[in-house]
């Protein structure tokens, strides 16, 4: 794949594209954006193109010798380096160093792509400034960081940066129908929720314990009004066994409150984030006033911010249930 199978990131890829039509290509990039936004894809899309001997602007051949040894992951020009464990060390960065003075085998270029850069120690990237100060010509590094600040600046001052933009809801939906389908469970609600990070849409869509985790928590909101004391302060228990969720299950109520509210106001069901939850959504609106649902979102988020200042979790939940019920 070439970058006319990206979606999203038109000015990353036209950036790199004119580096390739022009022959300005840098000696090392990082490429930065939060986690699961498409760096490591465009990166190894970028190495592609860079090590075909017949690329042009926009895809690798795919045919000549150096990509068909980088496509099955055997071109000696090309190398990936990730962490072992939690963080990249000098050792890693070390063999960098010995495999640049050997010049390309078959490729014009040699590349290596540093995965998660921002885990390298402070040791590894001085080790790193090493190889930046002189590169080779035929050299090009590629780093990709969550955490662009967590470089050193003598590594930032000698390398590009390429800074990737979250991408449009449409964007996120069209990757997630392409790989799924049209009619894929809660695409709606993935593409939403993942606020324009394909990486975590394709994450949503692809575990079995968040579409459980939603599904309970449609039940949950779609109760609450007709519960009784005693039910909410069993419906705590939820929460509990699901603490380190706590704040996915929060968002979820809110946009299914926010959908409620959609519903009652314009009877619209293609804005609804939960389109897949339509029926439930209409019928649970007519519960309610535009005032409750605006009031019960705002207790959605008291909570959230309760919890957030270290405020009791158990108390935060269960006042929040009561308000919410109350409502």
């Amino acid at each position: 794949m070439g970058f006319s199978g990206v979606i999203g990131q038109e000015e990353v890829i036209r950036s790199l594209e004119n580096d390739m039509k022009y022959g300005r290509i840098g000696h090392a990039y990082v490429f930065s954006g939060t986690a699961g936004i498409g760096k490591k894809t465009v990166a190894g899309i970028f190495a592609g193109m860079l090590i075909c001997n017949a690329a042009d602007i926009s895809d690798p051949c795919g045919v000549c010798q150096a990509c068909r040894l980088f496509i099955s992951g055997a071109n000696p020009d090309f190398r990936l380096i990730k962490a072992e464990g939690t963080s990249i060390g000098g050792d890693e960065i070390r063999e960098i160093q010995g495999s640049v003075a050997i010049r390309p085998m078959y490729s014009k270029r040699k590349v290596y792509i540093i995965e998660d850069a921002d885990n390298m120690t402070v040791q590894a990237q001085n080790c790193l400034l090493k190889t930046l100060e002189e590169p080779p010509s035929y050299v090009v590094l590629i780093l990709t960081a969550s955490n662009y600040e967590s470089l050193l600046e003598t590594i930032r001052s000698r390398a590009r940066r390429i800074s990737f933009k979250k991408n449009t809801n449409a964007q996120v939906r069209q990757v997630i129908a392409e790989k799924y389908g049209n009619d894929a469970r809660g695409i709606e609600f993935a593409a939403a929720y993942a606020d324009g990070i394909i990486g975590t849409a394709l994450d949503l869509i692809e575990t079995e314990e968040f579409i459980g985790l939603r599904e309970k928590t449609f039940e949950l909101v779609n109760r609450i009004k007709n519960s009784g004391l005693a039910d909410i302060f069993s419906t705590f228990s939820f929460f509990e066994d699901n603490r380190d969720d706590y704040n996915v299950i929060l968002d979820m109520m809110a946009m299914f409150y926010r959908d409620m509210l959609v519903a009652g106001e314009t009877e619209n069901e293609k804005i609804l984030i939960n389109s897949d939850k339509r029926d439930i959504i209409f019928n649970n609106a007519r519960k309610y006033s535009p005032q409750q649902l605006v009031a019960d979102i705002e207790q959605i988020e008291a909570a959230r911010r309760a919890i957030k200042q270290n405020a009791n979790f158990q108390l935060a939940v269960e006042q929040m249930l009561i308000k919410l019920r109350e409502e």
